[in-house]
């Protein structure tokens, strides 16, 4: 199944495209996209969207996942991150897409596992997705990727 993982900033979409096929996670393209040079937050929605149906037909994913902006249960800290991924949940139902938040959370509790285990899960993957994908703990898609991993015999 093709996936696109998404992680909203301020100004940019970066995301990964990969596939789980018989349980393996195999990770393709990436990139993102700078939303530094429109002028203001309509326009800037309009290219999200557009970049948005750009990305998917391209790679003709199943399923969009992302890095939810929501890290502190009940606040509100990076309200574009979150304006972004509203966008995204827009486009996706309006396009009759498959979506998958990605929080620490979400994906415990798809796992059925205790938040220690969940703990050791994390460690154990990340040390996996760093070796395997080269992909460096501070990239902005790293934890996304971990949970995806964590994930891929489930999705």
């Amino acid at each position: 199944m093709k996936i696109i993982l998404f992680r909203f900033e301020k100004e940019k979409i970066n995301f990964l495209e990969c596939d789980i096929n018989a349980g393996n996670l195999v990770v393709g393209d990436r990139g993102n996209v700078s939303l530094e040079s429109v002028e203001n937050r309509g326009e800037k929605y309009n290219k999200v969207l557009d970049e948005l149906l750009r990305i998917q037909t391209k790679y003709s994913a199943g399923l969009f996942v992302y890095q939810s902006p929501q890290k502190y249960m009940g606040k509100l800290r990076d309200e574009e991150g979150f304006a972004n991924s509203a966008i995204l949940h827009l486009f996706c139902h309006k396009n009759n897409m498959r979506l998958l938040e990605l929080t620490p959370k979400i994906v415990r509790e798809k796992l059925s596992v205790s938040n220690e285990e969940f703990k050791s899960l994390l460690e154990q993957e990340g040390d996996t997705i760093r070796k395997s994908y080269s992909v460096a703990k501070s990239d902005k898609i790293f934890d996304g990727l971990v949970f995806l991993s964590l994930l891929k015999n489930i999705i």
